[in-house]
């Protein structure tokens, strides 16, 4: 999981659904807090000012500053906290969508057996103890297929060893006893090794 140039991602939109999506989800809950706090800060301003400034301004005057005020804070929600929401948005999504993406592709490729290539995220990204847990199960897994790959060598040996003390004339029945016996401990070793595994 360490910091490599060669995984160093160039572009910020991996999984665009997913990364549109989560901006959405953000720029949603940013809007209605700006609408909420806009909301509570000028009703607020209207019930303790309201009185003083419709003495001090005309009622059309008055009216048109409100909508004013009213349109000034539209405008920056959607030109300058929008934009900055969605900027932040993509990046934060990035560390999250690359590893998401990295993780799938390695899923993928060992799915099709292949357990040679590492599991690589950059040290800033999200997900590194999901990736840990992925790496060391497949850790696990390589010591076991290591293990059967061994175990199924031992067997074939143990068979042409069969084989060729039963076709020998004489047989020899302690030395075909003894291979069938040595066959038997590793068919158990086998045996051992795939039945930790619940299917």
């Amino acid at each position: 999981m360490q910091n490599s140039a060669k995984y160093r991602r160039k572009r910020y939109f991996i999984a665009k659904k997913f990364q549109l999506k989560y901006v959405g989800m953000i720029l949603l809950l940013v809007s209605l807090t700006a609408i909420m706090c806009s909301y509570i800060i000028y009703y607020t301003m209207m019930l303790t000012m309201g009185d003083k400034l419709a003495n001090v301004y005309p009622q059309g005057r008055l009216m048109s500053i409100v909508n004013m005020v009213n349109f000034r804070i539209l405008l920056a929600t959607i030109f300058l906290v929008a934009p900055l929401v969605v900027i932040i948005g993509i990046y934060a999504s990035h560390k999250i969508a690359g590893p998401i993406y990295r993780i799938e592709k390695f899923l993928g490729s060992m799915a099709d057996g292949d357990l040679s290539l590492p599991l690589t995220l950059r040290r800033n990204d999200e997900l590194i103890s999901l990736a840990s847990g992925i790496s060391r199960v497949v850790d696990s897994v390589k010591t076991t297929v290591k293990k059967e790959k061994t175990a199924i060598g031992n067997i074939s040996t143990s068979i042409e060893n069969l084989r060729r003390l039963a076709t020998s004339k004489p047989v020899n029945h302690a030395a075909l006893d003894q291979a069938l016996d040595k066959l038997n401990e590793e068919v158990s070793v086998l045996r051992r090794e795939v039945e930790k595994y619940k299917i």
